[in-house]
């Protein structure tokens, strides 16, 4: 079923005891929508967890770490935020793949999963959805609620300077504000500052850099052995993606991420010329029109040369 704010807000209401679900390697969308819902559905009067997520970090870990269900928690409704189909449930969530009652999500690409469905693709963050979701409860906003939504506002357009945000956008990081989160604080701790690890993965890839198709397309390679070896983790990398597009004339940013178990993880960020979208669902991968993504079974040589060449039917007008 596709599903209205007023109607999502309509099945909250009428339940008691919630989960609510993340997506892999998350970010602060996910997390920072999951703790906002979780935090917002308690102050209801809901009983209110989040599901353990094995792969959350330092960076977004205290948005749903403190709210993780107790082992045998049987929910009676089951949420998924920001995630786009089952299979971008952690595998330690994939018990309720099955089950999910409410999907709340901003992609484009979102397969339907749930029984009530809402998806706002025009969205720049899912945030954006929760903050209307949750207004439409007529619970108001505090500073504990607002941090989560503000954080995935923040994360998911680049400290508001993507061109997916939009004035919609700004409303939603102004009510933040408004219910005293300090945005300049975070914003500083999540885009200003650097660790020595992040900083040695951002020369590496500076200086082995390639490009393609008359320079608009820029490749940026992140292998296993050179995170191992400066001991970068997933905090380390978030929003490394958008480092390839900072170079003038590049229109198609690829960066590749060498996978413990021999995947390759690729991130594509485009301007408005090219859709970012279209060139991942070629792999199986999905997203928006500016940032997508996809996992690709194959070492990272050959996901390269396969996201060269979907980048090149993109080109063609051929996808």
């Amino acid at each position: 079923m596709i599903g209205t704010v007023s109607r999502v807000a309509e099945v909250l209401q009428a339940s008691d005891k919630f989960l609510i679900l993340t997506h892999r390697r998350p970010d602060g969308d996910t997390t920072g929508c999951a703790g906002a819902l979780c935090l917002a559905l308690r102050k209801a009067g809901k009983t209110a967890y989040t599901a353990e997520n094995k792969g959350v970090t330092r960076r977004y870990g205290g948005y749903i770490q403190p709210f993780y269900a107790p082992e045998g928690y049987q929910p009676d409704c089951v949420v998924s935020v920001d995630c786009a189909a089952s299979d971008m449930l952690p595998s330690e969530m994939a018990c309720y793949a099955d089950r999910v009652d409410v999907v709340i999500d901003h992609h484009g690409s979102n397969t339907g999963f749930g029984k009530v469905n809402l998806v706002g693709g025009h969205y720049a963050a899912c945030a954006e959805i929760i903050c209307e979701v949750i207004e439409a409860m007529g619970i108001e906003l505090d500073m504990d609620i607002a941090k989560g939504i503000y954080v995935g506002a923040s994360t998911d357009t680049g400290c508001f300077k993507f061109s997916n945000t939009t004035s919609n956008t700004h409303l939603v990081a102004a009510k933040c504000l408004d219910a005293g989160v300090d945005g300049g604080e975070i914003n500083r701790a999540l885009f200003e500052t650097k660790s020595r690890a992040r900083y040695e993965i951002e020369r590496m890839l500076f200086s082995s850099m390639e490009f393609y198709h008359d320079n608009k397309i820029a490749v940026a390679l992140i292998r296993l052995e050179d995170r191992k070896r400066t001991g970068a983790d997933w905090d380390d990398l978030d929003a490394i993606a958008g480092i390839p597009r900072q170079i003038e004339g590049v229109e198609v940013g690829l960066t590749f991420t060498e996978l413990e178990d021999g995947q390759t993880k690729v991130s594509v960020r485009t301007t408005k010329e090219v859709d970012a979208a279209a060139i991942c669902m070629q792999v199986g991968g999905g997203g928006h029109l500016r940032a997508a993504g996809a996992t690709l079974p194959c070492a990272s040589e050959e996901a390269i040369q396969r996201m060269l060449d979907a980048t090149e039917k993109v080109y063609r007008g051929e996808a």
